[in-house]
Formats: structure tokens, C-alpha cells, sequence
């Protein structure tokens, strides 16, 4: 079906420019045990554990499980720490919560040291028909695009709101879920939905494994979907930013009760768009 990565991987460095990093590395017989020599740390599962609980303070559980699966490959010489832009965003993070959490002088040296690499702009938005696709996916599957395509928020987003118990706000075709929810750059201050959503007990692994083994689109993709069609009924920039989680906060402050009625009027016009399609 989709065969595109979940988040594109960014250039790949020359190995054996000078005074490479990544030709130390990969050329050396002994390169296992990387993080020893940048951190002075050992992987380890009180380690993994410690990292992920504090990781998911600010992002999902499966990105930051892919942090740590390329924190291994890193340790295990496989990768080297610039290869791609997920290697450097990992190995940063790491350094960050070793800094952070545990005082490691090495880890703030090397997150101050290593440079972060911008993400590339990614184009792809799915046709109706994968949506669609989508849609009559088997349950849980269906019913979470759904509510996805409803309400343009991250899965994670969408996890939190069928598993609380959360603050609904009737409105004139439609409903506003408060959530609230901060997390650095990633905001949700509400959801907006159809209806009330049900409220289900679902696994966020368990919903990336199913999605997989039928080779879905991606849920992250439902997003760009429902933001193109909100265009499309002549939603603005700000609108659509605020419907799923990125109007940024000094703006709201100073606009929040506009911003909020407007984005509610371009809320009703594509929930008046969904229910005649």
C-alpha cells in the first residue's frame, strides 16, 4: 500500500570526509560501545527505562522508542551519530536527558557539541481513496481514523481523549473536547469531533501494529489530509493551526477568544462537509 518511511531520513554525510566522527566509528574493529567513548555511559535496561520515562514527557511512546532503537545502533557502531537526522535527534536527546536528569557533564558538552539537522519538507498528503481505505479498516482501526480524520490531532492526542475523562463543549453540529495538552512545540488545546467520542481503552503500540500489518496509511498522514480539505472550504492559515494543536502561544494570548470563534466557524463548515460525504 503506502510505502513511504514514517518521517523521511534526511542525506546521508560522507563517511570519510576528514576528522569524520562517523569513519572513527565505523572503520574501527572495536566500534561497539560508542556511548562509553562520547558519554562515559553503558547501555543498559535501567538505562532504556530511565530514558523512555522521561522522553515521553515530551514525545510519543513510539517516537521515542525509535530514539532508542538508533541510540543501539549508534552504541553498536551500525550508525554513526550524524547519519541521519533521526541518529543526530536521538543521540541529542540523549545527551539532553543525561545532562538533565543526571548531571553528566559529558551529555551537556555533546548536546551543546552536536548540531541538529532541519527536517525536509515532506509533500505527501493520501488520496480520498486511502482514506476511505482506511476508514473500513477492521476495529479498533476504523473507528481511530475516524476520529482522526474528524479531528485532525495526533494519535497520541487521540489516545489521551478515549481515555479520560475530559470536558465537552456542544456546539452547533459538532462538539470541542478540552485537552489542553502541552508539550513543547506539540500543543492539543482542544479536539474537535463530530460527536462526543466513545470512550475505548486502546494501546498506541498496539494500534502502530496493526496499522502496519495492513499497510494502512500512516496515521500521522490524516493530519494533512483533513488540513488540505479544510483549505479547500476556505479555512485559513491560523484557523487550521489552532484546530490541530499549532497556533503558536503567544499569538493565543493575545487573540485566544477571536482565534477560538474562528476556528469554530471553519470547524462547522467542515463538519457540514463530512456528514454529506
Amino acid at each position: 500500500m503506502n510505502p513511504r518511511r514514517p518521517t523521511p531520513s534526511g542525506p546521508q554525510p560522507d563517511p570519510s570526509a576528514p576528522g569524520s566522527l562517523s569513519r572513527t566509528v565505523l572503520d574501527s574493529s572495536s566500534a561497539r560501545g560508542v556511548l562509553k567513548k562520547t558519554l562515559g555511559i553503558q547501555v543498559s535496561q535501567k538505562l532504556k527505562r530511565e530514558f523512555l520515562e522521561w522522553c515521553q514527557k515530551k514525545a510519543s511512546p513510539e517516537v521515542c522508542r525509535q530514539y532508542w532503537n538508533r541510540i543501539l545502533e549508534i552504541d553498536r557502531g551500525e550508525r554513526d551519530i550524524e547519519s541521519s537526522r533521526w541518529h543526530i535527534t536521538a543521540y541529542k536527546r540523549l545527551a539532553r536527558f543525561l545532562c538533565e536528569e543526571k548531571e553528566n557533564p559529558r551529555g551537556c558538552k555533546e548536546f551543546k557539541r552536536v548540531k541538529s539537522r532541519k527536517s525536509h519538507f515532506d509533500p505527501y498528503v493520501p488520496s480520498n481513496e486511502e482514506i476511505l481505505e482506511a476508514l473500513r479498516a477492521p476495529e479498533p482501526l476504523g473507528t481511530i481514523y475516524r476520529l482522526l480524520v474528524e479531528s485532525g490531532l495526533r494519535l497520541t492526542e487521540l489516545v489521551r481523549i478515549l481515555e479520560e475523562n475530559l470536558r465537552v463543549i456542544r456546539l452547533d453540529g459538532f462538539v470541542r473536547v478540552e485537552l489542553a495538552w502541552y508539550r513543547g512545540s506539540k500543543k492539543a488545546y482542544w479536539g474537535y469531533f463530530l460527536e462526543e467520542p466513545p470512550r475505548l481503552s486502546v494501546s498506541y503500540d498496539r494500534l502502530q501494529d496493526m496499522r502496519e500489518a495492513l499497510g494502512l496509511t500512516p496515521f500521522k498522514y490524516t493530519r494533512k489530509w483533513q488540513a488540505t480539505q479544510l483549505v479547500k472550504l476556505g479555512c485559513n492559515d491560523m484557523q487550521i493551526d489552532f484546530i490541530q494543536g499549532r497556533a503558536p502561544e503567544n499569538v493565543l494570548r493575545r487573540n485566544y477568544a477571536e482565534i477560538l470563534e474562528a476556528a469554530d466557524n471553519c470547524y462547522k463548515k467542515y463538519a457540514e462537509w463530512l456528514k454529506n460525504h
